[in-house]
């Protein structure tokens, strides 16, 4: 175990344990101060996401993005310490924070018996959003999580993201169990936004074609679960208002390349329009077009189907 990871689990217990003493609308401050902080004139992250910021909106000012920048590190800050702030939620508060569009259809739509697909990006609160499927709508979550670098940080994260019933799937593990889970009619959630290896399959993402993760049209078209997607919208008054679309499939005959393509085209592009509408709750400081689409050396991500 490396010093510099006990001495980050050591800052990260002690700043959770503050956080617990105080009420949820402080701590809520309290991170937005902590990503104006974070918002560096020399930072790295500052200038990727401004570069990003260029790209998406090539109409607006500079002035302009930078209160988009701006905004988006405070929605992280926000996010990250309400995270922290988990173990002081009650079911009680989380139903009170977290305001479900159309509760009877994501229902629905689970009761089928099919399993479930629900896509969401890094935007507003995706943590809390995870939280409040089994809470507010009774629907445990299979968790599809990075394995962060530092173990002792991870399990206390993972250990808040089991709270309330989820589970939580490492990444390397992700295609056997949501197979496993599919095929037991549970939802598994997943970050469909991030930066994707160059081999897999590229659409268009505010203007750029960029690798994108393949593995939700796959799963959706081998295996027929449906795909939902879901966005939890901070609002002003420190309330999510989460909003709720099953993306069309029915136009879609069994699996074929052509078919993963345009299914994942689809829910980018409904991704891009819910960030457009909100862009400073996105995370805009990740490198998400980083790589450069290799349409050579693509692989099949259900080669165990």
């Amino acid at each position: 175990m490396k010093l510099q990871h006990v001495l980050e689990y050591i800052l990260f217990r002690l700043t959770a344990g503050i956080l617990a003493l105080l009420p949820l609308e402080i701590v809520q401050r309290l991170g937005g101060l902590l990503g104006e902080l974070v918002y560096s004139p020399f930072g790295y992250r500052r200038r990727v996401t401004l570069d990003n910021l260029r790209h998406a909106f090539p109409e607006r000012s500079m002035t302009e993005l930078d209160v988009i920048a701006r905004g988006a590190f405070r929605n992280v800050g926000i996010a990250f310490f309400e995270l922290l702030w988990l173990p002081r939620m009650s079911e009680q508060r989380l139903s009170q924070l977290m305001h479900f569009e159309h509760p009877e259809s994501v229902r629905e739509v689970y009761s089928r018996g099919m399993g479930v697909l629900l896509l969401t990006a890094h935007f507003g609160n995706w943590e809390l959003l995870a939280q409040g499927l089994p809470v507010c709508n009774g629907i445990p979550v299979n968790v599809i999580a990075k394995t962060q670098s530092n173990a002792l940080v991870d399990r206390h994260i993972n250990r808040l993201r089991a709270q309330f019933g989820n589970k939580v799937v490492p990444m390397d593990l992700a295609v056997r169990e949501v197979i496993r889970a599919l095929r037991a009619g549970e939802a598994v959630g997943v970050i469909a936004d991030q930066s994707a290896p160059k081999e897999n399959i590229a659409v268009d993402f505010f203007g750029r074609s960029v690798p994108t993760h393949e593995g939700p049209a796959l799963f959706c078209l081998r295996m027929e679960a449906p795909i939902v997607l879901m966005f939890a919208v901070r609002q002003a008054d420190g309330s999510y208002r989460v909003t709720f679309e099953e993306l069309e499939t029915k136009d879609f005959v069994g699996y074929s390349e052509q078919n993963v393509v345009e299914l994942t085209r689809r829910h980018v592009h409904r991704t891009e329009e819910i960030i457009r509408q909100y862009p400073d709750q996105w995370m805009w400081m990740h490198k998400r077009w980083k790589h450069v689409p290799d349409v050579e050396h693509r692989t099949d991500l259900l080669k165990e189907v």
